[in-house]
């Protein structure tokens, strides 16, 4: 029903209500609805998922490391497990900054990623974004194995 036709229903159908004439009135105009104020705290949805029962609010994002301590110049494992979402992509950052796209599959994806041989011994997170939801995940980066010089030892091997 449109606000006119709402109007005239609502004037009283008397003669006194038509006995002003045929003076022109201003046509009513319909307001349009205005978009509600977004919930920071719930999550927009992606397009792509909307045909597939997407609901942000209902995916789990979870990120986990292994090794949990890795040495400078070796590689570990990013596990990403995002409950509630089929398909989609992950952006994986290093804790050096780097970003990287990886492709969901079952709403699970592994990502390994190399420590750098310069990399300092201590605490470091790899940042996980799937959607508008974030998680981390923590390792520890322990000093690189000693390198060995062979050309210390006698020519027997000792």
């Amino acid at each position: 029903m449109t606000v006119a036709s709402a109007a005239l229903l609502a004037l009283p159908l008397s003669g006194a209500a038509f006995a002003d004439g045929a003076r022109p009135q201003p046509a009513a105009t319909a307001k349009a609805p205005q978009p509600a104020h977004s919930n920071p705290a719930a999550p927009t949805v992606p397009q792509d998922q909307l045909a597939k029962g997407y609901d942000a609010r209902k995916v789990a994002l979870k990120v986990s490391v292994d090794p949990e301590r890795v040495r400078a110049g070796d590689s570990y494992d990013v596990s990403i497990a995002a409950k509630g979402l089929r398909s989609g992509t992950a952006t994986v950052t290093s804790p050096e900054g780097k970003s990287y796209r990886v492709a969901l599959s079952g709403g699970k994806a592994t990502k390994t990623l190399t420590v750098p041989a310069t990399a300092k011994p201590g605490s470091k997170t790899v940042t996980v974004k799937v959607g508008n939801k974030t998680a981390t995940a923590t390792f520890d980066v322990v000093a690189p194995r000693p390198q060995r010089d062979e050309r210390h030892r006698g020519h027997d091997g000792k």
